[in-house]
């Protein structure tokens, strides 16, 4: 019978023995994971479990505590990580038990939100987790980006600035949806990897945006062949982008291409010329531009429990009676109806009601749905969701939709002794 506690610091140097193995992708010896792994002592809002067959662990989990802004409502999320299967054991549902005590972990504390990025999309997808933003990635030529008239206010940053830094992502977590509340402890440790180089816009002590990247060698090994790799980048407004365009766009003499992750489909439209240099026509004369990724995915773990974290968001103006249906073959208490009465955007769950339409999906897809991944339309379209009346598939629709589709520039790991920026790779 398995049981599933967090651990101390005795059993997590288990569970890195299990992780070694698990990820046999990240070259680190024992003794590096097992420091990556000591996290657990330095935030308190990441913790190890193991899942123990009778006194032997046999997997286990990192948990994360998050804050959330979903639908410029702030709700209390999970994320998990670093989920470890001793290779003796696979097959026999320990990653399925480790998933279901996650979402109930989180259920029991008042979550309505469990999030993750997927080692294989089709394996959550099953468990109910709804794909999120795509990420675009752009291999441009410095000569190609955006050059202002300025890049006076750009400056190196330093580990003094990182609570500023802090601050300014902050801000603008509370006005994006999706992104997660950082601590200043986050920032500070970014400079603590010397390939990381750090520019902000600042004036005075106020920073308004920031670069983080790194240089990386180009695939000949030539010494005079080097890109640079944009790690995360966060700007208040087109003044701030510009300038810090500008300073990339300056740096064309010794770069050959800028690579930047963006879950932004349209940074194309900043480009003097987005071709990524494959020179590859997809059909006729379309040329490819970006690769495309899909990650971090979503799971609505509690409905009602979602419906009051919004009750303050307005969802559009639109007054309908729906009786929403959610199908979830992991979570049996999901499996259920819910009337929800939206008066002028405000919502309502009411019991026993009667109801002017029946919208019925998978908890997938309404995870996709209610972070604004996805549009009812698309859903509609391709069969993922059932109307009792298609009439209201226009209504429902912008009940549903956001000008913003979630955002995040976390990904659940908290490296020592390596560098992160591999791992943060999300603009905003």
């Amino acid at each position: 019978m398995y049981s599933i506690k967090k651990l101390d610091n005795a059993q997590i140097i288990d569970l890195a023995k299990i992780r070694t193995n698990s990820f046999t992708a990240i070259s680190l010896p024992l003794e590096k994971h097992a420091e990556i792994m000591n996290i657990q002592n330095e935030y308190d809002f990441i913790n190890f479990y193991g899942l123990f067959n009778e006194e032997n662990l046999i997997g286990g989990m990192r948990l994360h505590d998050f804050k959330m802004n979903l639908l410029n409502q702030k709700v209390f999320a999970g994320g998990v990580g670093s989920v470890a299967v001793d290779l003796l054991h696979k097959k026999e549902k320990v990653a399925l038990e480790i998933i279901k005590f996650f979402i109930y972990h989180y259920k029991e504390r008042g979550a309505s939100m469990a999030l993750l990025y997927p080692f294989r999309p089709d394996f959550y997808k099953k468990m109910g987790f709804g794909f999120g933003t795509t990420l675009n990635q752009f291999k441009i030529k410095p000569c190609d980006l955006p050059k202002g008239n300025s890049k006076k206010n750009i400056k190196f940053l330093n580990k003094d600035d990182a609570e500023e830094m802090c601050k300014f992502y902050n801000s603008i977590v509370n006005k994006t949806n999706g992104l997660m509340e950082k601590s200043p402890k986050e920032f500070n440790n970014l400079f603590n990897f010397e390939s990381n180089k750090i520019v902000g816009f600042k004036v005075g002590n106020t920073i308004l945006g920031y670069l983080i990247f790194h240089f990386r060698k180009g695939e000949t090994g030539s010494f005079l062949v080097n890109d640079i790799f944009v790690s995360q980048m966060l700007f208040e407004n087109s003044v701030v982008f510009l300038e810090l365009m500008t300073f990339l766009n300056t740096q064309s003499d010794q770069i050959r291409y800028i690579i930047i992750n963006t879950q932004d489909e349209n940074f194309r439209f900043a480009l003097t010329d987005p071709r990524n240099n494959s020179d590859r026509l997809l059909v006729s004369l379309y040329h490819e531009y970006s690769t495309q990724g899909t990650g971090i995915m979503y799971r609505v773990i509690n409905i009602p429990k979602l419906f009051e974290d919004l009750k303050d968001h307005n969802f559009n103006n639109i007054s309908c009676n729906l009786k929403l249906s959610i199908l979830d073959i992991l979570i049996s208490e999901n499996v259920a109806s819910y009337v929800i009465h939206f008066n002028n955007g405000n919502s309502s769950l009411v019991e026993n009601a009667d109801y002017d339409v029946e919208l019925t999906m998978d908890i997938a897809d309404f995870s996709s749905l209610i972070t604004c991944a996805v549009d009812l339309k698309s859903l509609y379209r391709y069969g993922r969701v059932q109307l009792s009346d298609e009439c209201y598939l226009n209504t429902l629709n912008v009940l549903f939709s956001s000008d913003e589709k979630p955002l995040c520039m976390l990904i659940f790991k908290y490296k020592k002794g390596a560098n992160p920026v591999n791992y943060l790779t999300f603009y905003c």
